[in-house]
């Protein structure tokens, strides 16, 4: 009889933590390197198609999350998989926009999906990836 309530108690506890784990990777993870600094916020924008690219309101995802020194991993929570564009800037700030200089160049760091840095209006296609279902996606701020 005490074996049998061990067993159980394994079977419980070896089925909640496989429950979480896949609660933890079940969804996308952006993991953003290149943080300056501590300060501020990193606020992600995912899109979808590029009817809606670079128009806020209709991101299909957007997370704000607590800089931190070097590299800030953000949890997806909305998008599992699918080709989407992801953009990424660091509210040094944190007054919840970007700042732009001269000819709208940015003066917060910022990122494009797929390594892109636009040579004028960005573009939904050269910012699109593939996102896989568990695998993260790395991008490197750009200040």
């Amino acid at each position: 009889m005490k074996e049998e309530k061990i067993l159980i108690k394994f079977f419980i506890f070896f089925i909640a933590i496989t429950f979480l784990s896949l609660k933890i990777y079940a969804h996308g993870t952006l993991i953003i390197n290149g943080v300056e600094h501590n300060e501020g916020f990193i606020d992600v924008k995912i899109y979808t198609d590029k009817e809606s690219f670079l128009k806020e309101k209709l991101a299909a995802e957007f997370i704000r999350k607590k800089a931190t020194k070097d590299q800030t991993v953000v949890p997806l929570s909305k998008v599992h998989e699918g080709t989407i564009a992801i953009v990424v800037y660091h509210d040094e700030d944190s007054n919840g926009e970007l700042k732009t200089g001269l000819f709208w160049r940015p003066k917060e760091g910022f990122a494009f999906s797929n390594n892109y840095t636009p040579k004028g209006p960005p573009k939904f296609k050269k910012a699109s990836i593939e996102l896989i279902h568990g695998e993260p996606v790395i991008i490197e701020l750009n200040y």
